[in-house]
């Protein structure tokens, strides 16, 4: 057996991996968009707000490991997008208190 079919069925394996996280980590934040979103008077004692930010920071360390470049920066820029919202609703509370 040639020794490339090992590190080809590797790589294989390393791809479909990293698939799964990029999907795993765009559907999470996706969750956390969501839950960001929500207005203080639905969501008065901030729950969902830090179970958003709960999503954040999950997902912050798991971009890391994405070896996809283009994928990497596409979802940090999702990611940036969710710190944003979770900014924006701090201040809305900040405002409203």
């Amino acid at each position: 057996m040639s020794a490339t079919a090992p590190l080809s069925k590797l790589a294989e394996l390393r791809a479909k991996t990293d698939e799964d996280l990029v999907r795993i980590i765009d559907n999470a934040v996706e969750i956390g968009l969501l839950l960001a979103a929500n207005e203080p008077d639905v969501d008065p004692a901030g729950v969902l707000h830090r179970r958003a930010a709960d999503i954040y920071a999950d997902m912050v360390m798991l971009v890391q490991k994405v070896e996809a470049v283009q994928e990497r920066r596409r979802l940090e820029e999702k990611l940036s997008q969710l710190r944003k919202s979770l900014d924006r609703q701090v201040q809305v509370q900040t405002a409203c208190s």
